[in-house]
């Protein structure tokens, strides 16, 4: 039998598909990229895109909020602070914000911002009115919540807030929800979908993650400080051998073969994530307080939505936090406070007609 050589291992070079072959390298290049930019469209556009996105951050935060507690209780506080009651008071602190950033955190994502949808979908009868241009339609109110889990707001008044119909789910929706491709249901109230947290911003968790935003960038800012000072005298000084060791992945190389203390480690990661948290808390906090006070919401204002609220800050303000909204910078106080409205009936709201806008689709 002859021998067949290293036939064994089955190793082919790849082929080249038919129709490519004649072709130069320059049009493969750009066919290829036209097929990557067809095929993140895609994606986009059933969206797919934000899961590796949503994963990515709640690994983070998963990673962050444990290292950061141990760090910071065994290694930052008692380096900078002496006094034994000092450091007790500091450990208090510590775990009243990062409890609290826990505790925000997770009403973010487990209390559902969609409007509720019953199982058989079914339609609200509509009927024409004068009042409204010719594209529009006024669905009637009914005399019980049968049809779509609760009453229809009766929008007889030339400012009512219209309901709408959305043709992804089927359904009549009240006035400010809109259709989240992402989470792929129509959410009251929307104010954006956000990647970092993995859902939709709405009615029902908007105050959470405003008050999440607020811990962060306490957090971020505050420790971002301490730890790069901590850095700065004790790890540079001792252990770091060059500027590299301040790179993340050469002090996980580092510590992987023990050369490396694992809260220093921890300490070279933080320095570059907390700055961000701090930034990105900052930045979201104070743009979601200026538009509660506004009475708006993040996609009325990107969309160009003539909203007029007539209702005072302090009314707008109860309308996302509920009453005694102060308390909310302590604990969250759902239980206790409920919200000034119920994310269908939008009292002092109205769209200014005779603003010379085009509203844009719903669906976003």
């Amino acid at each position: 039998m002859q021998r067949k050589g290293f036939s064994f291992f089955n190793f082919k070079l790849p082929q080249v598909p038919p129709d490519d072959r004649g072709k130069s390298l320059t049009q493969l290049i750009k066919e290829e990229s036209q097929r990557w930019k067809e095929h993140m469209k895609k994606k986009k556009e059933d969206g797919s895109s934000a899961l590796p996105a949503k994963y990515f951050y709640r690994g983070l935060m998963l990673f962050q909020f444990p290292s950061q507690m141990y760090v910071v209780l065994y290694y930052i506080i008692p380096y900078f602070f002496v006094d034994e009651w000092t450091r007790y008071y500091f450990g208090v602190l510590c775990w009243f914000l990062g409890i609290n950033g826990i505790a925000n955190w997770l009403c973010v994502m487990l209390y559902d911002p969609s409007f509720p949808v019953s199982r058989d979908k079914p339609s609200i009868p509509v009927q024409k009115t004068w009042d409204n241009p010719p594209d529009r339609f006024n669905p009637l109110i009914q005399e019980s919540v049968q049809q779509n889990g609760c009453a229809v707001y009766d929008m007889s008044g030339k400012d009512g807030l219209l309901w709408q119909y959305c043709n992804k789910c089927q359904i009549h929706i009240p006035p400010r929800a809109h259709h989240c491709k992402f989470c792929k249901r129509c959410i009251l109230k929307r104010d954006h979908h956000c990647v970092k947290v993995g859902n939709c911003i709405g009615f029902n968790n908007q105050r959470y993650f405003i008050m999440l935003t607020f811990y962060a960038m306490i957090v971020g800012c505050l420790g971002g400080f301490l730890t790069f000072m901590y850095l700065k005298d004790v790890y540079w000084v001792k252990e770091a051998k060059s500027w590299t060791d301040l790179i993340p992945p050469v002090a996980i190389f580092r510590t992987i073969f023990g050369n490396t203390n694992l809260h220093n480690c921890f300490l070279v990661i933080h320095v570059y994530i907390e700055p961000l948290f701090g930034l990105f808390g900052m930045f979201y906090f104070t743009t979601q307080m200026s538009l509660v006070m506004e009475g708006k919401t993040m996609y009325e204002v990107t969309k160009k939505r003539p909203v007029i609220s007539s209702n005072t800050i302090n009314r707008n303000i109860k309308s996302v936090f509920g009453d005694f909204w102060a308390l909310n910078f302590f604990f969250p106080m759902t239980i206790i406070f409920k919200q000034r409205d119920d994310g269908i009936h939008w009292k002092g709201l109205k769209y200014d007609h005779n603003a010379n806008k085009k509203l844009e689709g719903d669906i976003v």
